[in-house]
């Protein structure tokens, strides 16, 4: 498989003290094999591993094994920035790993982003007879900071797949809900080429849908306007009627005074005729 043989390609980190198992972990679920001898890690090793679900979308998951050591604090925090996942380790049969769990989740806090999947895992869980830290512990402070948590042992392949296999698809979910952007880095999160213009395509349809909604409303407040002209012609040709009947009110006011003054000028011309018919 070639670098570009993937859809989505996501950073997961593992972080955790010394000695706890992340190693171990690691190889287990690249390679399928189980370190027996413990070799500390030094600043940081990587590892990747493709898994394809299946509606055919294939992830590259890319896995970062940073060292537990105090003296690579520097290194431990750059490279927990831009996670999409964040797997923290620590062994049952240690109370002090279980303890520096707050140191690791405040780092998370510091840089990371507020989207990105946490996993508290316990390991060890086959040295039942050397536990230190009970099942219930981890669970609450699992809950506590809403992430997932696993009592496991690192000779258990399956048990490491798995939860490997539902941080992706945590992530891949979070990515169609349009929660995560997968542009923009701080989400940890890569497109190959092709999937990348699928997903601008995608945008510009969207964008487009909205243009055509946001339109709409406009077609109809024309469509209104056009329904008020068509009715305003009516009312501009009974204006004209208006100004005639003005004048008609104004030409029988006019007329008032003089049908009075013929009233009142008629019974004296009357009386003077017949005086002068008399004399």
């Amino acid at each position: 498989m070639n670098f570009e043989d993937y859809q989505y390609l996501f950073k997961f980190v593992l972080i955790g003290d010394t000695g706890v198992g992340k190693s171990c972990f690691l190889s287990q679920y690249v390679k399928g094999k189980f370190i027996q001898e413990y070799d500390p890690t030094i600043g940081l090793e990587f590892e990747s591993k493709s898994i394809e679900f299946n509606d055919g979308i294939v992830v590259q998951n890319q896995l970062w094994d940073t060292s537990g050591s105090s003296q690579f604090m520097a290194i431990q925090k750059t490279f927990c920035q831009n996670a999409a996942a964040a797997i923290i380790f620590y062994k049952i049969d240690s109370q002090n790993s279980f303890k520096s769990l707050e140191n690791w989740i405040n780092i998370l806090k510091q840089v990371s982003s507020d989207m990105i999947q946490i996993v508290i895992v316990a390991t060890h869980q086959d040295q039942e007879n050397q536990r230190q830290v009970q099942t219930q512990q981890g669970r609450n402070l699992a809950d506590s900071i809403d992430a997932k948590f696993y009592e496991i042992s690192n000779h258990d392949k399956d048990q490491i797949d798995g939860i490997i296999n539902s941080l992706s698809y945590n992530v891949l979910r979070l990515i169609n809900s349009n929660k995560i952007n997968p542009l923009n880095t701080q989400y940890g999160v890569k497109m190959s080429r092709q999937q990348e213009q699928q997903y601008a395509s995608q945008l510009d349809n969207t964008d487009d849908n909205i243009v055509q909604q946001q339109s709409s409303p406009n077609r109809r407040s024309l469509d209104m306007k056009q329904e008020q002209n068509t009715i305003s012609p009516n009312k501009t040709t009974a204006s004209p009627q208006r100004p005639e009947q003005e004048e008609t009110e104004q030409n029988q006011q006019q007329n008032k005074p003089q049908l009075q003054l013929i009233f009142i000028l008629l019974p004296i011309i009357i009386a003077y005729g017949l005086y002068y018919i008399l004399l």
